[in-house]
C-alpha cells in the first residue's frame, strides 16, 4: 500500500511530475480554468485531484516511479521532462478550450446580427467584453456540459493521457509537438471553430437577413418611417424569438461538440506519441 507521507525519491519526483500536468491543464480548462477561479482553489484543486488519481496511475502501470532513475539522472532531464508535462498539458486544455470558443464566437455573431454589439457586457470569466447573446449560450452550454458530466470526460482524458504519453516520454513527445500531424491537428482545430461558430449562427443570421430586407423594402416605399430606430427593437426581438425556438438545435449541436471534444484530445494525444 502506498503511503502519501512516506514517498521514496522516485515516487516523490514523479509525484511532482503529475501535479505538474493537472496543476497546467486545471490552469487553462474551461470554467475551472477561467480568470474568475483563484488561483490558489485552482492549486489545491489540482494538488486534491493529484493526490486521488496518483496511486491509481501507479498500480494500474500508467506511471512507474522507477522511470524516474532514467529522466531524473541529471539536472536537464529533470527540465527537460518537467517542460514536456507543461506542454502537453497546454496542448490538451487548448483543445477543450477551442470547443467553448466556438459556442463563445457562435454567440458573438449572433449578437453582431442583432444590432447588441453596442451592449457588450464586461465578462468576469474572461475579464473582456461580450455580448448577452454570448453570454446567454455559454450558460446554457455550461450547464449542459456539467449536465453531461463533461468534467468526467475531461477527467478521463487526462487519464487516458498517461496511457498514450506516460511520463518521461521526452523522446516521442519532443519530436511530435512541432510535426505535420500535429500541426494539422491544431489547425483542423481552430478552423472548426469557425465553421461551427457560424452554423451555431446560421438561423439568426438568416432571420435578420429577411427582417432587412424587409426594412429595405419598407424604406423604399415610405421614406419618411425612421426605419433605423425601428429596425434596433424588431432586430432584437425577432434574434430572441429565433434563439428561443432553436434551443433544441442548440442542445443538439453543443452536445455533438462536447462528444467530439474528448475525439480531439484522444486525437491530439495519439499524434504526440507517434510523433508523426
Amino acid at each position: 500500500m502506498m503511503s502519501l507521507f512516506n514517498f521514496n525519491e522516485e515516487e516523490m519526483l514523479s509525484f511532482f511530475a503529475v501535479f505538474v500536468r493537472y496543476g497546467t491543464l486545471f490552469a487553462v480548462l474551461p470554467f475551472v480554468g477561467d480568470r474568475i477561479v483563484p488561483i490558489p482553489v485552482k492549486v489545491l484543486l489540482s494538488l486534491a485531484v493529484t493526490v486521488a488519481l496518483f496511486p491509481v496511475l501507479v498500480s494500474s502501470g500508467s506511471v512507474n516511479p522507477g522511470e524516474a532513475q532514467r529522466w531524473a539522472a541529471t539536472t536537464g532531464g529533470i527540465v527537460s521532462t518537467i517542460s514536456m508535462e507543461v506542454i502537453l498539458a497546454l496542448i490538451l486544455g487548448f483543445t477543450a478550450k477551442m470547443i467553448f470558443e466556438t459556442i463563445n464566437f457562435g454567440g458573438n455573431l449572433v449578437g453582431n446580427f442583432m444590432g447588441l454589439a453596442s451592449a457588450s457586457t464586461f465578462d468576469p470569466h474572461q475579464e473582456s467584453q461580450t455580448q448577452v447573446a454570448a453570454e446567454l449560450q455559454m450558460a446554457i452550454a455550461m450547464l449542459l456540459f456539467l449536465a453531461m458530466d463533461g468534467h468526467h470526460l475531461l477527467l478521463k482524458a487526462s487519464l487516458d493521457s498517461y496511457h498514450i504519453v506516460g511520463i518521461g516520454g521526452f523522446a516521442a513527445l519532443g519530436k511530435s509537438v512541432f510535426g505535420s500531424d500535429m500541426t494539422q491537428r491544431l489547425v483542423h482545430l481552430s478552423a472548426q471553430v469557425i465553421a461551427f461558430g457560424l452554423e451555431l449562427a446560421a438561423p439568426v443570421a438568416l432571420s435578420m437577413f429577411v427582417v432587412n430586407a424587409v426594412f429595405g423594402i419598407m424604406s423604399k416605399a415610405m421614406p419618411s418611417m425612421n426605419i433605423l430606430i425601428l429596425s434596433f427593437s424588431v432586430l432584437a426581438l425577432v434574434g430572441m424569438f429565433v434563439m428561443w425556438l432553436e434551443i433544441p438545435v442548440f442542445h443538439d449541436a453543443v452536445a455533438g461538440l462536447f462528444t467530439r471534444m474528448g475525439e480531439s484530445m484522444e486525437g491530439v494525444m495519439q499524434a504526440m506519441a507517434h510523433g508523426k
